[in-house]
């Protein structure tokens, strides 16, 4: 008993080890109906204890080879051939699991999804635009899949050829030219146009019949589109496209009003503009445009231009009736002080300049309540400083147009003041016209910053 409990200790222990992983490679997951192509699968055994192995699954799939494998690596791989069974009957998508058995240790399962299509569903049957004048007839068979279908067997027919029964491979993504052989009376009394090749191939279980184009002459067609989008920027679109084969010549036109056309661009400049009355036509021309080329023409009116000159000039004309009303201009700036002591100190200047004649001017500064007013000034002293308020007075009586004033106070704070330091506006009172009117300074600050001893 104890025997058999250390080996089936010893066993879950190996399989936890190795912890046993499959890696699979394969170029393509489709199946041909009917057709039965097989797929390569290389499967990359990762973590292998060394034993007998063998793949196998339950589903309708056959997995060759079947027998069991000897793997002498951790890591180890083999090739299979995945192909359906009879039994598989269905299109689309098939999902199955297949198996690897460690014989007496362990299990590893793998999914894998099969594409089942049909041989229409991954063969095209086209031609190229021929040419009637080159008597040369040629149309292709095309594997559109990354699968290899060996040993296709079909014939093919249309209104200018019939061959014979062709036995051919078509290589992953191939695309084969088969030229054919053209009776060349018929060929000139043959309508240009797009005709059906009919394609007879034979299958496991009989007939299967895919029909193609067959391009014959030349194919006129010119693709117009437009497209507008936008509001105030207003964005028109038009493309030409020379969907035929041969050289087209085409011509676009747009229009835009008197007004919106001082606002609007274009990609291409245009061949010809006209006025007519209120409206301006523009013509692009393009004489020559080659199959598949497109010809586009891009017109943006940006209607935000208008706007912002009406802006602008409303705030120049609010700024120049604002200066022109103006009777009197306050500047108001600070600058640093040295002091003995190292206090904080900033010297106040006050600039008045009359613009017209005014009366009783009186010109009134508050100092915060931070800092302290040095009890010197210059040679304009305040009529008053009210503690309380903390406002200082200047009666200065009337002023000439151009007569400029220039008062200085200082302030200082025992207490280090460090960052934004702001100040009040200052204040100024006039008379003109037998009118009281008030204008204030600008703003002003000052930027302190923190001393280290």
């Amino acid at each position: 008993m104890r025997k058999l409990s250390i080996l089936i200790i010893a066993l879950l222990f190996l399989t936890s080890v190795s912890a046993l992983e499959l890696v699979p490679e394969y170029s393509s997951n489709i199946i041909v109906k009917d057709f039965q192509n097989s797929i390569q699968l290389n499967l990359e055994i990762k973590n292998a204890t060394p034993g007998t192995y063998n793949l196998y699954t339950l589903a309708d799939i056959s997995i060759k080879p079947s027998e069991t494998f000897q793997v002498t690596n951790k890591t180890f791989q083999k090739e299979f051939t995945i192909s359906p069974t009879e039994n598989l009957n269905l299109e689309g998508y098939y999902a199955f699991t297949y198996i690897l058995n460690h014989r007496g240790v362990e299990k590893v399962e793998e999914k894998m999804l099969l594409n089942i299509v049909n041989l229409e569903d991954i063969i095209e049957i086209s031609s190229e635009s021929i040419d009637p004048a080159s008597g040369n007839i040629s149309f292709y068979v095309q594997n559109k899949e990354a699968i290899y279908l060996k040993n296709l067997t079909a014939k093919f027919s249309s209104v200018l050829f019939e061959t014979e029964e062709i036995i051919f491979d078509l290589k992953p993504n191939e695309k084969l030219e088969i030229a054919v052989d053209v009776n060349e009376d018929k060929l000139k009394k043959t309508k240009a146009g797009v005709y059906i090749i009919n394609s007879i191939f034979q299958m496991k279980d009989g007939e299967r019949e895919i029909k193609g184009n067959l391009y014959l002459g030349e194919k006129k067609g010119i693709t117009s589109t437009e497209d507008k989008s936008g509001l105030l920027i207003r964005s028109e679109t038009i493309t030409k496209v020379n969907s035929g084969n041969v050289i087209e010549s085409i011509q676009v036109k747009l229009s835009r009003n008197i007004f919106s056309r001082l606002f609007t661009s274009f990609n291409i400049e245009p061949t010809l503009t006209e006025r007519k009355g209120l409206t301006v036509e523009y013509t692009w021309l393009k004489e020559k445009l080659n199959p598949t080329e497109a010809y586009i023409v891009k017109a943006k009116t940006n209607y935000l231009f208008p706007f912002l000159i009406i802006i602008l000039a409303t705030l120049a004309f609010l700024g120049f009736k604002r200066f022109s009303e103006t009777k009197l201009e306050i500047k108001k700036s600070v600058s640093p002080v040295k002091t003995k002591g190292g206090e904080f100190a900033l010297k106040v200047q006050l600039a008045l300049k009359a613009k017209k004649d005014i009366e009783n001017v009186s010109l009134v500064d508050k100092v915060p309540a931070i800092v302290k007013i040095y009890k010197k000034f210059g040679s304009l002293k305040p009529d008053k400083i009210d503690a309380t308020s903390r406002r200082i007075h200047w009666n200065i009586g009337d002023l000439k147009a151009g007569e400029e004033r220039i008062f200085n106070y200082i302030i200082y704070s025992k207490v280090g003041v460090v960052g934004k330091f702001s100040l009040p506006r200052a204040l100024a009172i006039f008379e003109k016209d037998n009118s009281i009117h008030e204008i204030d300074s600008n703003n002003v600050f000052f930027m302190n910053e923190q001393t280290r001893d």
